[in-house]
């Protein structure tokens, strides 16, 4: 049976899609951009050599409000160091390396290591995983990105991504993003399991601009597979490029 026919339907259909995607882009008065492109764009405002700021989280525990607030800092997505400041966690720390993350607890003056199991926790009961704090790395090294059309969100053009997973350590088997199509920003991620089940979807509330970066600071995590109405994060007194100690990412200075 002569294939050609059926191999030149399909060439023509994923063109008609590709064709589809670039006309709404268009329409949008958004300019053509590949899922790479959008991304690379979004990687630009997000990535740092350092960052210091104070951060506060208003976890919706559907019966009760938890209020947390941290200092944090960072140096690119690979390390960063977190101290709580909030009477009920005063002293807690988190200390993670790479793919490594510890906690301090002051009243046992113990360090712990976050393994295992431990990594799908809520971190400090909230809707953000000790697994998600530890997300790392370029999202296109992961996941093949496509545009598969623009939305108007909350009155912002936004291209609309989908990114399946290209390899086998993510956390997420699928994600489709809404890019804000001017400040290249994620205004909204939904985060699906490999069975298809939407785990968890995350809006960002309110953007700032830093020189020419714009910058996500505040953001809602809400996990679908728990009650609750959702943590809310916020972040303040932001400063990029900030000077470090040499040992700041260290387990000693974590148990100082």
């Amino acid at each position: 049976m002569n294939r050609l026919p059926k191999i030149i339907t399909a060439l023509a259909v994923s063109a008609l899609f590709a064709g589809s995607a670039a006309a709404q882009q268009a329409a949008a008065g958004l300019p053509s951009l590949s899922g790479e492109e959008v991304m690379r764009r979004v990687d630009a405002n997000a990535t740092f050599t350092t960052i210091a700021y104070v951060g506060t989280m208003e976890i919706d525990l559907g019966n009760r409000l938890l209020h947390k607030e941290m200092r944090v800092v960072a140096e690119g997505k690979d390390k960063s160091f977190v101290e709580f400041s909030n009477p009920e966690d005063r002293g807690v720390r988190y200390l993670k390396v790479d793919k490594d993350l510890w906690m301090y607890f002051p009243s046992e003056q113990e360090t712990i290591k976050i393994s295992g199991h431990l990594l799908k926790e809520g971190m400090m009961g909230s809707d953000v995983s000790y697994e998600d704090a530890l997300e790392s790395g370029a999202i296109s090294d992961k996941y093949t990105i496509s545009v598969v059309g623009t939305e108007l969100l909350n009155g912002r053009s936004c291209y609309v991504l989908d990114l399946n997973a290209k390899v086998r350590n993510v956390n997420y088997e699928r994600q489709k993003f809404w890019v804000d199509g001017e400040r290249f920003v994620v205004l909204k991620a939904e985060m699906y399991a490999k069975s298809g089940r939407l785990l968890k979807e995350s809006y960002v509330l309110s953007v700032r601009q830093f020189g020419t970066r714009w910058f996500a600071i505040e953001v809602r995590m809400e996990d679908k597979l728990k009650k609750g109405g959702g943590t809310l994060f916020t972040m303040k007194d932001i400063q990029f490029g900030v000077s470090l100690p040499e040992d700041m990412f260290s387990i000693r200075r974590l148990g100082r």
